[in-house]
């Protein structure tokens, strides 16, 4: 049985530095190929990921299924461009790229903070785990779970050492800060941030969030 969704996104043979890209066509199982037990027609949601939009990559492909917010595009392009003002040298802040979290798994954080080596690339279509430090997520209205609770665990479990959730009352936002625990196995919350940002880590980092850049 045949997918809509077999030539869907997939990237182009040898498209990305180092084979990296190529990875991404390997993620997929073949046609009809349940994931760890799963049924072929309904694979397991362990290894399911969604974008912010609700996209779903479950059948390897990613489906738009619903507009973001400005509320959502203004506290992503907000936070990248607050983070590049203030990153050190080796570190570069992206939007919407996708992070290889296992064989099996990827996912694309609103934000991340990614080696400079990696990110000067221009033929990557992804990251290795091991290539980012800090990954963002901004909740919203479709993916509320997600960002509260699947992605965290994914990220922690693929040794992301830092990850931030946004959340907003009447549109205003506020950033849960977390890292790795000392054992690997989940994050901890370092922090509530309310109108003003600053963490220690990755590096020193002061964000004014009521007058992130528009």
């Amino acid at each position: 049985m045949t997918s809509v969704l077999d030539d869907w996104l997939q990237p182009r043979p040898g498209g990305g530095a180092g084979g990296v890209s190529d990875r991404l066509s390997r993620l997929r199982p073949a046609v009809g190929e349940p994931r760890d037990g799963g049924d072929a027609d309904h694979p397991t949601a362990d290894h399911l990921d969604t974008d912010d939009s609700g996209a779903d990559d479950s059948d390897g492909g990613l489906i738009p299924t619903g507009p973001q917010t400005r509320f959502h595009e203004r506290m992503t392009y907000g936070l990248r461009t607050a983070l590049n003002a203030q990153v050190p040298g080796d570190l570069v802040a992206v939007s919407r790229m996708d992070v290889l979290l296992g064989p099996d798994r990827r996912a694309r954080p609103d934000v991340s903070l990614v080696d400079d080596l990696a990110a000067s690339d221009d033929r990557r279509t992804c990251y290795l785990a091991e290539e980012v430090r800090l990954v963002i997520e901004v909740v919203g209205p479709d993916s509320a779970a997600w960002d509260r609770d699947v992605r965290p665990r994914h990220y922690a479990a693929a040794g992301i050492p830092h990850f931030w959730r946004v959340e907003s009352t009447d549109f205003r936002p506020f950033v849960y800060s977390f890292e790795l625990d000392a054992d690997g196995a989940g994050y901890q919350v370092t922090g509530v941030h309310h109108t003003r940002l600053a963490v220690d880590a990755p590096f020193p980092i002061a964000i004014d969030l009521e007058r992130l850049p528009r």
